[in-house]
């Protein structure tokens, strides 16, 4: 990095370096995971206070291009996933799509009565049983969301006995082995901070931000076969969406 100088603009110094090391991630001069030169060693270089690397770096980390390692540095950090939101699909069928490798931890698998929140999404009785799958759900490794799926346990028996879901894509095996097709869901996205337990699985401060969304989703037959509630990490989540003309007849 020893040609980087700031350029002559009206632009903050601080600006003018983000941007620098910005163009040189996205062209591949900094690959996924290279340390950056220190705070120090890039004021030396530029003649230039810490203080200003310091919020050159730090706009580089809220656009998602580096990520701090607390004693170690900053790395450039790996794109983050893009997920579209007018497309019904589950994690796994959105990381076989961008290349990505998905695996999943089981925090638990049980069978519960229903109640709450998830008994009054599926329609079903207090008290009826719902199997209960929770998930740290994992791309190439890395942990990106803390899920949680209800399903009525009546539409699907057996179903923690005969599948290992660190691996199985849930809507696969709805699909294949219980005639339960994933057609239209009910979906909201809200920003939130980690509760303990969600910043613990995400291995996240309890300051970071997180999406939450909630998914109500039934077959073609408007059955609702799941309830899911997840929280992605949002320093590796954006979310897509596609907006179609306003329709005129509305007032």
């Amino acid at each position: 990095m020893t040609d980087l100088e700031p350029t002559s603009s009206d632009k903050p110094i601080y600006q003018k370096i983000a941007q620098d090391l910005a163009d040189r991630i996205r062209d591949g001069g900094f690959a996924v995971g290279d340390r950056l030169p220190s705070e120090r060693d890039l004021a030396d270089q530029l003649g230039i206070s810490r203080m200003t690397v310091r919020q050159a770096f730090k706009s580089l980390t809220d656009a998602g291009l580096i990520e701090s390692r607390i004693g170690r540095g900053c790395f450039v950090a790996r794109p983050k996933i893009d997920q579209r939101l007018q497309r019904l699909s589950g994690f796994s069928e959105d990381m076989a799509r961008l290349g990505r490798r998905a695996a999943s931890v089981i925090l638990r698998q049980t069978v519960v009565p229903a109640a709450g929140e998830a008994r009054e999404a599926l329609g079903i009785a207090e008290g009826d049983p719902v199997v209960l799958l929770e998930r740290v759900r994992l791309a190439d490794a890395v942990p990106m969301a803390f899920e949680i799926s209800w399903l009525p346990a009546a539409l699907v028996p057996g179903i923690l006995d005969k599948h290992d879901f660190s691996t199985a894509s849930l809507y696969e095996v709805l699909r294949r082995d219980y005639g339960l097709v994933p057609w239209q869901a009910e979906q909201t996205v809200e920003a939130d901070l980690p509760d303990a337990m969600t910043a613990s699985a995400l291995d996240i401060p309890l300051t970071a931000p997180v999406l939450v969304l909630t998914r109500r989703t039934a077959d073609s037959a408007g059955h609702v076969i799941e309830f899911v509630r997840s929280a992605y990490r949002g320093d590796r989540y954006k979310m897509r969406a596609r907006l179609s003309p306003p329709d005129t007849t509305d007032s």
